[in-house]
């Protein structure tokens, strides 16, 4: 039997190093990696099930071209000379702007990026921009530290205080439970602050649940309460911060009356959040992304990295506002290239069914689907639908028929990152990873960028002459090398920490802002119009009604986008939308994928939604029953579970649920951005809950 070392691809916090065993040319077995730190040996839900995604009897195994109605079963040639023949026609006809290309992180290897620099060679083309996870996050701590880094995860262990704000870890990173369990054993303590349960409240010192949307407020409330009462670090903040004044005085409005009345959270709780921070440093905060998916979310993340910035807790073992690393960004982007192109458009990622069928001058008729799954994971699920079925031609490359593929026109069958070899890195681990080819492809697949070096061919695309399938990792594994000294034969040894990212971050306190410090008040937010110092934006529709606080933050305009008179109608049935709607990432997917298999089913059957136990019995509304929950964009429907460990006015199904199962929860959401950063609003969403039949 022979033992490979690989890497799982998934977008994910985690990137578990594992080991692959073969017998007789198959894989018989997936674990975890125990020489890897971080993974320590076991593998997540998912990890455990990648033998039966390999070799899923539901797996596509060969192109498929959609004649009269139905896919038809066609050669690689066909396939793609059918491809090239339409981009040709389309763009003789209606300019490069008429091909359109939609693509995300559903898979981290390095040389899928290539689908971008086909695309940026092509002479132009529509793109999308924006995005429907960290977007917001990202511009914040860009405002404030000048870029994204955090500490390694290892560096749990020296924190004295660990602050999960919004990050369910157990569900969604999972490895950082074994880093948690040795801080606390150190005698650490642990802050939880979520409006849903997570698997830690039971060990927590401090359980906090605010409203929906109103994080940073807690946080700046928080704040006002320590420089009322002198508990900061006056060094950090003298030395190594900008604006401070201008800070205290944007805080000083934040009374504990005003958070309460916005937050819901007692004053108590206010006091003891602060405390939390003030007195026993170092405290480490890790951030979830829920709580930046709401129209004022990058303010949010923007007052939390304020509250670390107060207290001194950025820069040093044990402390930081993890939410991501900016290092291997550049490596992504040498395979992806530059924007070669003299003519180009850019589709809003969160509105982009609107955009497509807006589209004029020219209209889209060729558009290509990879590394994504819009039709589950883009707002507006009915207008997406519409959207993709109003293209000539759509492409779709995935491992499975999903929702987008069903819609498309063409879909070409990818292979797994055990068929292919490639390299891992991502943005929340230094780790960089070599995944060598272990099997060989199942049916007729093609790596993606075994696809796009064919079409270029086909196309005769100057900038790919020089890329074969032979030399492409060599070549795309150049910057690794020349950045960070770590070369390809180096990788094939094993996993490497990457050198140049430090443990700790920030612990030279320099920061890459204008200024060189930590910027409470940053210009360049006011430049980009933006309040200059953190502060409280509502949820779009707690502002529209009049809710728990409509005053504007700082003189901003209102950049909410969304659809003429969307805003009004959805405030005209609030009464009949009592509930927050949360839809948070599961622990048995990584977004939509990994549903198809018997083991992922086996563990969660069905669509769960829950919500409290008095807020059910209010409705009438018993355990495991069958509910609907609606709004004004339509219904989905889950099988109701009751949790008393969560906010009475919140509702939550886990998002990833494709349409056959009926709850496919983008159906409900809307095409609304965030203040800053260009990411999806998925939060700011309000729904009600009946039983089916009514």
């Amino acid at each position: 039997m022979e033992v490979y070392r690989t890497a799982c691809p998934r977008d994910c916090l985690d990137s578990c190093s594992m080991l692959v065993h073969m017998d007789n040319g198959k894989i018989v077995k997936v674990q975890g990696d125990p020489a890897h730190p971080p993974t320590g040996g076991f593998l997540c839900p998912k990890g455990n099930s990648y033998l039966e995604y390999i070799y899923h009897p539901e797996r596509l195994r060969y192109p498929v071209i959609k004649k009269k109605g139905e896919f038809t079963r066609v050669s690689w040639d066909e396939a793609l000379d059918f491809v090239v023949q339409k981009i040709r026609k389309a763009i003789d006809e209606y300019g490069p702007l008429s091909i359109f290309h939609n693509y995300d992180s559903g898979s981290e290897l390095l040389t899928k990026n290539l689908d971008v620099r086909f695309f940026n060679a092509l002479g132009g083309s529509t793109r999308v921009s924006g995005s429907l996870c960290w977007g917001g996050g990202i511009a914040a701590q860009t405002y404030d530290f000048g870029g994204l880094l955090q500490n390694d995860i290892e560096d749990l262990v020296n924190a004295k205080g660990i602050v999960l704000w919004g990050r369910n870890v157990g569900d969604t990173n999972s490895h950082a439970m074994p880093f948690i369990r040795k801080a606390l054993s150190r005698g650490g303590k642990l802050a939880v602050i979520n409006p849903l349960k997570t698997g830690l409240d039971g060990q927590a010192d401090l359980v906090l649940r605010p409203r929906p949307g109103t994080d940073g407020a807690l946080a700046l409330g928080a704040a006002r309460f320590l420089i009322k009462h002198g508990l900061i670090d006056r060094d950090f903040v003298q030395n190594h911060t900008f604006g401070f004044e201008e800070f205290c005085r944007a805080v000083e409005e934040f009374t504990p009356d005003r958070v309460r009345n916005i937050a819901g959270i007692e004053e108590e709780q206010i006091k003891a959040l602060a405390l939390f921070y003030g007195r026993d440093t170092p405290v480490t905060t890790l951030l979830g992304y829920g709580l930046q998916r709401y129209s004022g979310g990058g303010n949010a993340i923007r007052a939390i990295d304020a509250l670390a910035a107060v207290t001194g807790n950025i820069g040093k073992p044990g402390a930081g506002v993890s939410y991501g690393h900016q290092m291997h960004w550049p490596i992504g982007a040498h395979v992806a290239g530059p924007e070669l192109a003299k003519v180009r458009r850019y589709f809003d990622r969160t509105n982009l069914a609107r955009e497509i069928l807006d589209a004029q001058n020219p209209p889209i008729k060729v558009a290509f689907i990879t590394r994504s799954n819009p039709m589950n994971m883009n707002p507006d699920t009915s207008v997406m639908k519409r959207a993709l079925d109003s293209i000539e031609t759509l492409v779709v490359i995935d491992l499975f028929m999903t929702d987008t593929a069903k819609e498309a026109d063409v879909v070409l069958p990818c292979t797994s990152f055990f068929e292919e070899e490639n390299l891992k890195a991502n943005s929340w681990s230094p780790w960089i990873f070599y995944c060598p080819k272990i099997i060989e492809p199942v049916g007729e697949c093609r790596p993606d960028q075994e696809i796009f070096l064919e079409l270029a061919k086909r196309l005769g695309l100057e900038d790919f002459q020089d890329r074969t399938r032979e030399n492409l990792l060599k070549w795309a594994a150049e910057p690794i090398k020349q950045q960070f000294g770590v070369s390809l034969d180096d990788l094939k040894k094993g996993p490497v920490k990457n050198p140049k990212i430090p443990p700790v971050a920030w612990s030279d306190k320099k920061f890459m802002t204008p200024s060189g410090k930590f910027e409470f008040y940053s210009q360049k937010a006011a430049s980009d119009g933006q309040p200059p110092v953190a502060a409280y934006i509502p949820p779009a529709h707690e502002r529209i009604k009049g809710g728990h606080d409509t005053r504007e933050a700082g003189g901003m305009v209102d950049k909410i986008t969304g659809h003429p008179g969307e805003a009004l109608a959805f405030d005209s049935g609030l009464r009949n939308l009592p509930y927050y709607f949360i839809t948070p990432h599961s622990r048995f997917r990584i977004h939509s994928q990994f549903q198809y298999l018997s083991k992922i089913k086996a563990l969660h059957p069905h669509p769960m939604a829950l919500m409290h136990p008095e807020e059910a019995a209010a409705l009438g509304l018993e355990e495991g029953e069958p509910v609907e929950i609606y709004n004004e964009r339509g219904a989905i429907r889950a099988r109701l579970t009751l949790e008393p460990r969560m906010r009475r006015d919140v509702v939550a199904v886990e998002s990833g649920w494709n349409m056959a199962s009926g709850a496919c929860v983008n159906f409900l959401t809307s095409p609304v951005t965030t203040e800053m950063g260009q990411s999806a609003a998925f939060y700011d969403c309000r729904v009600g809950v009946r039983r089916i039949g009514l």
